[in-house]
């Protein structure tokens, strides 16, 4: 089949728009909101496709239907695997004598495909439709620029004879005619909307198995946070939470900073999106409205950003980190072990690994082993994950220490367990009280001794390990 090239003149919508959350599908009501036409950098164009002129009787109306629209997005130099847009608020509308008529608002489903709606009393003037993508949607977060409009879409499709419309490409591109820094960042774009929306389907179908497991523990629920993502902004800086908005609006967002290289692989992507994401949902299920924390800034940062390292390194590595299982054990840089029971955000990634991982080369520690039945490695890392969550929220630890004390008590229940639990604390050089033993530059370890100020910020990604 011919590739199709498509080209969206313009990405950004003037104006702001309300969506609501219902399904794409079923008959649209013959009442339709009308508006004024937004104005445009250009339109949607379809260089490949022969398009034969359509006529046909100006009097009178008819219904059409978007039986199916599928897209694909790739970037300029089709390098990287093209995306869809799941999960992705639109809205659906046409132009006749310079005025817009909204037919519908919702969301593509979990494909990403616009499917099954019915437009009755569509005067026979209107010879196309417009579907508008916003990337994002109200319950997860938009993918947006820094004036905190999401990045926007525009696809006119004309409508056939038979007055349905059939649509899909696997290579779509969105951006300005001549301009391929546009087609780049759009593409940039949608792939972090695709795996945003993938990261917290991920996450959350595997708490809940968890909550099925274990049915007493803390049902998982999410909110809503924006991405923010722009060309040359926060350029080779790390990724961020920011818990009062990165402009000090008070309003949460997160910012996922260029990148001079214009490196993205997806497992650096990926990584990214799950690790300040993961952030968010710390920060909100565990210190929001808290007292502030009384341990010393370097070993709450450690454990904060080393649960986010490790959720984020899971995600990307498919949760496999088999590869990385004697980091910690076979340090050695200049002569020195920078993790080994310090307070580093690698050593206390490699804690919370060695508490999910099934077949470690130093210890045999699985924390939901004796609370489930035969299943899978896999299905089993992730179970392990999705009860370290748990504990994390019940706990509502600001240390490591406080975290593993929590876990030890309850989760913890027999001879043979915690022998093997107190491996994992030997092989990662932790006191048996789950506390460091060492300062960063090797010296004892006490209550006073560290030094390092915290950021205003909740957490930033740990770009000397994901990229």
């Amino acid at each position: 089949m011919k590739k199709l090239l498509f080209v969206v003149m313009g990405t950004l919508l003037v104006g702001t728009f309300m969506f609501n959350s219902a399904g794409v599908s079923g008959e649209e009501k013959v009442e339709t909101q009308r508006s004024e036409a937004k104005e445009f950098d250009g339109e949607f164009i379809d260089p490949d496709e022969k398009k034969p002129k359509i006529t046909r009787s100006t009097a009178g109306s008819r219904t059409v239907k978007i039986e199916n629209i599928y897209l694909k997005i790739t970037d300029e130099a089709k390098k990287e695997p093209s995306v869809p847009m799941p999960n992705t608020n639109i809205s659906v509308l046409y132009i006749l004598n310079g005025k817009e008529t909204l037919l519908h608002e919702g969301k593509t489903n979990e494909k990403g495909e616009v499917t099954g709606l019915s437009f009755p009393n569509i005067p026979n003037e209107v010879t196309s439709l417009i579907v508008r993508y916003y990337l994002g949607n109200t319950e997860r977060g938009f993918i947006q620029k820094y004036n905190k409009r999401p990045y926007t879409f525009h696809l006119n499709r004309p409508i056939p004879a038979n007055s349905v419309i059939n649509f899909s490409s696997t290579s779509a591109r969105f951006g300005v005619a001549g301009n391929t820094d546009t087609f780049f960042y759009n593409y940039q774009a949608a792939k972090l909307n695709y795996f945003y929306d993938d990261a917290v389907e991920e996450f959350s179908n595997t708490i809940v198995k968890t909550n099925k497991l274990f049915p007493r523990t803390v049902q998982f629920t999410t909110e809503p946070i924006n991405m923010n993502f722009e060309k040359g902004k926060f350029l080779d800086q790390s990724n961020a939470f920011f818990r009062n908005g990165h402009d000090n609006s008070k309003v949460a967002d997160i910012v996922i900073g260029d990148r001079s290289d214009r490196v993205y692989t997806e497992q650096a992507v990926k990584s990214k999106v799950m690790h300040e994401w993961t952030h968010w949902n710390s920060w909100r299920e565990t210190q929001r409205g808290q007292d502030k924390e009384t341990a010393p800034p370097t070993i709450r940062n450690s454990y904060r950003e080393g649960w986010a390292y490790l959720v984020g390194r899971m995600y990307a590595e498919d949760y496999d980190l088999s590869k990385e299982d004697l980091i910690v054990q076979n340090d050695n840089k200049d002569g020195v072990n920078r993790y080994f029971g310090k307070p580093t955000i690698m050593t206390v990634k490699q804690v919370l690994c060695d508490l999910l991982d099934v077949n470690s080369q130093d210890e045999d520690f699985s924390l939901s082993q004796r609370f489930i039945e035969e299943m899978s490695e896999l299905d089993q890392r992730k179970m392990n994950l999705g009860l370290l969550h748990t504990i994390m929220v019940e706990s509502k630890a600001t240390t490591l220490q406080e975290y593993l004390n929590y876990m030890e008590n309850k989760y913890i229940l027999i001879a043979s367990d915690m022998k093997k639990y107190e491996k994992v604390l030997e092989i990662n050089g932790l006191n048996r009280d789950g506390s460091f033993r060492f300062n960063e530059d090797g010296s004892p370890l006490t209550k006073n001794s560290s030094s390092v100020q915290e950021n205003e910020f909740e957490g930033t990604a740990c770009s000397e390990f994901v990229e």
